[in-house]
């Protein structure tokens, strides 16, 4: 099933109302806990080679929507006395002017937001050191998001994460319920359910990792969490 965020001729206040849906589902149902987590774990171990290198630790965030997580990460940096730079890329024009917005990412000058093609990632091998992608494979299609995931693991020079969700009835059921009791969107009320019947079993998200040729438990660890999440971390 499609999902009407993908369709460039969706109106854009409907869309601007549908990625703030998607904040609030990030921020409430783990979303950005799982990225902020992960993120000040990576801080604290770059802190600690702070006397190697004085550059800041770089992030990539692959389809950044409404650039809530790279916001995140720059707060658990301030948090953590880490300097950062944050690139948020995406491919939608639309979805980048709603990123751009001065209530969201546009007054942050340690997020810069590209317009990019997550399968051909505009960036050389090993040059920004953790890649971060979130809700987002399930819109690529297994094979496609196995592309995503090869190309995270090129750029990246120190690990990545990928977050979304597991593929289960139930979390279609709750997902129903939840956005018709929060008022969601239209284009949200569509697209949770939707997203939910595309994204992936536990098997299948290994099996995109384990296509590169990496080892669970050795290269990387993939975690199940409250809300239907799925997060798979990579650290090199």
């Amino acid at each position: 099933m499609p999902e009407l965020i993908d369709d460039p001729k969706q109106p854009y206040e409907d869309l601007r109302q549908s990625m703030i849906d998607v904040q609030r589902a990030n921020r409430y149902l783990g979303g950005t806990s799982v990225i902020k987590h992960q993120a000040v774990s990576w801080l604290r171990a770059a802190a600690v080679k702070r006397k190697e290198t004085a550059e800041p630790v770089s992030f990539l965030d692959v389809a950044t929507g409404s650039g809530d997580l790279p916001l995140a990460v720059l707060a658990a940096a301030a948090r953590e006395k880490v300097p950062v730079n944050i690139i948020g890329l995406d491919f939608s024009g639309p979805i980048l002017r709603f990123a751009s917005e001065p209530e969201q990412v546009g007054r942050q000058q340690a997020i810069r937001l590209v317009r990019g093609d997550a399968f051909e990632l505009p960036f050389a091998d090993a040059s920004v050191d953790y890649v971060v992608c979130s809700l987002a494979f399930h819109h690529f299609g297994q094979d496609g998001s196995t592309a995503v995931l090869r190309e995270m693991e090129r750029v990246s020079r120190r690990g990545w994460l990928v977050n979304d969700l597991r593929r289960a009835w139930s979390a279609w059921y709750l997902f129903r319920i939840v956005s018709f009791i929060a008022r969601m969107n239209r284009m949200t009320r569509h697209d949770g359910p939707a997203s939910v019947l595309r994204a992936y079993s536990v098997a299948e998200y290994h099996s995109m990792p384990q296509s590169l040729g990496l080892k669970p438990g050795t290269d990387y660890t993939l975690k199940r969490s409250l809300w239907y999440r799925v997060s798979m971390v990579r650290n090199k």
